[in-house]
């Protein structure tokens, strides 16, 4: 699929789902966003998915297109940024990639920890090294802009859990990487930042649901050049 023109403003969403990802997909096409990627293994899901965005955009004339990617196989994704070239400027990456299952400490094999850390790390560096560039060349060219390099992240770095601990691991790091990636480029033009989801997300949750993480992922996006934040909080209390 190739998108129409006149350009407009774009998100990619790398590693979409029925949960935040398409939650978020959804606000920010009824934010003005009229282009929206959507990458993931699995294609059927996203046209589920995609469906769910043009049903929340209404009227307005939001166009969504599909890429399917391995984020842990370095080939596949280095297909899906080709892709992502050939659909235009993204003004804003999501990332919110990572495998969420038990680990059991000294059974769970290391080869299984190393594809966990390519996929919520080594791919997350490798969208950065395509992506941070493009960013800051949108920053110079449109001050209008707010091209953004957003991540879901969690507690586990404070809160490690036994059973989970290859994402305890892996997102531990993967906050690291983003807050040394805020470190280097907010003050260049580019807004990274980390999106903290501090626990299990329901639907029934008062906090911790889809809709209201996605809203506060907006608004981590849509704070004033000058005032950016590099962390919000999603708390359940």
């Amino acid at each position: 699929m190739t998108f129409g023109s006149p350009p407009d403003r774009t998100l990619a969403v790398i590693g979409c789902g029925p949960g935040i990802g398409v939650h978020v997909a959804a606000t920010f096409a009824t934010h003005g966003f009229n282009r929206i990627i959507l990458l993931s293994r699995d294609i059927k899901r996203l046209e589920d998915d995609k469906a769910t965005i043009l049903e929340a955009a209404g009227d307005s004339k939001v166009q969504v297109a599909l890429v399917k990617v391995d984020l842990a196989d370095e080939a596949s994704l280095e297909q899906a940024l080709k892709q992502l070239e050939e659909l235009g400027p993204v003004e804003c990456i999501f990332f919110n990639a990572a495998r969420v299952g038990p680990s059991k400490l000294l059974d769970f094999p290391a080869a299984k920890i190393s594809k966990d850390f390519a996929t919520t790390n080594t791919a997350l560096y490798s969208v950065a090294q395509w992506g941070v560039p493009r960013l800051l060349e949108l920053s110079r060219s449109d001050p209008s802009s707010k091209p953004s390099l957003l991540v879901t992240n969690g507690l586990l770095h404070t809160y490690p859990m036994p059973d989970l601990f290859s994402l305890c691991m892996v997102k531990s790091a993967q906050r690291s990487l983003v807050e040394c990636l805020a470190k280097t480029y907010n003050p260049q033009g580019v807004h990274v930042g980390l999106v903290t989801v501090g626990g299990q997300v329901m639907e029934d949750a008062k906090q911790l649901n889809p809709a209201n993480i996605a809203q506060k992922t907006w608004e981590l996006f849509d704070q004033a050049r000058g005032a950016w934040k590099w962390e919000t909080q999603i708390l359940e209390q």
